[in-house]
């Protein structure tokens, strides 16, 4: 099988060392045996793939060197929302929820209800956190204060049941030996002996 010469067998063989995804230590593999002048049949069954499939990556090599051994994008559904749409939802989840939204922190269910009524877009709760993971979002938040939550109150309330205010109330643990369990405690002693 034919490669064109982007690199040589010492570049491949540095390559094939340094990569740390295992597809592409195998692509490299496959051109570095293409390189030493194997056939794409003899190659297929030394790696464990069809000879259509090694023939492929020997193309793409040949068409891009290198970087065309690596996956390329576009596999899966693409984003419903536009680029201009995505920074639209960015902004507005930085600025927090609104009186309309009527929480206190906005939930994957709620960034759902927004995408349909904002952007018209209806998807599935584990998209809205492919969604909100790609635009640099993340689900580890505080956790929040309630809109009627009272901060004197709270304190009054700490104050209040402080622990110094509660040893008057605390019976002290007695600690001692009791006799049976030095007995024990000598029985066994002298079982050894």
């Amino acid at each position: 099988m034919y490669v064109e010469a982007h690199c040589g067998q010492d570049e491949l063989e540095r390559l094939i060392a340094k990569a740390k995804c295992a597809k592409q230590r195998q692509r490299l593999r496959i051109v570095l045996r293409a390189q030493k002048g194997l056939t794409a049949e003899k190659i297929g069954e030394e790696v464990k793939l069809c000879e259509r499939q090694v023939q492929e990556w020997g193309e793409r090599f040949n068409a891009h060197g290198v970087g065309g051994l690596q996956d390329r994008k576009g596999r899966g559904r693409p984003c419903a929302l536009t680029v201009e749409q995505q920074a639209q939802l960015q902004a507005r989840l930085q600025a927090g929820p609104t009186a309309e939204d009527q929480v206190c922190t906005l939930r994957g269910e709620d960034v759902r209800s927004i995408l349909q009524k904002e952007f018209g877009v209806i998807r599935k709760l584990s998209a809205v956190y492919y969604l909100l993971h790609s635009l640099g979002f993340s689900s580890l938040v505080p956790r929040p204060r309630h809109v009627q939550a009272d901060p004197e109150q709270q304190e009054h309330f700490k104050k209040k049941l402080c622990l110094s205010n509660l040893l008057p109330y605390a019976r002290p643990i007695r600690i001692d030996k009791s006799k049976s369990s030095f007995k024990m405690k000598h029985a066994l002693v002298n079982k050894e002996h």
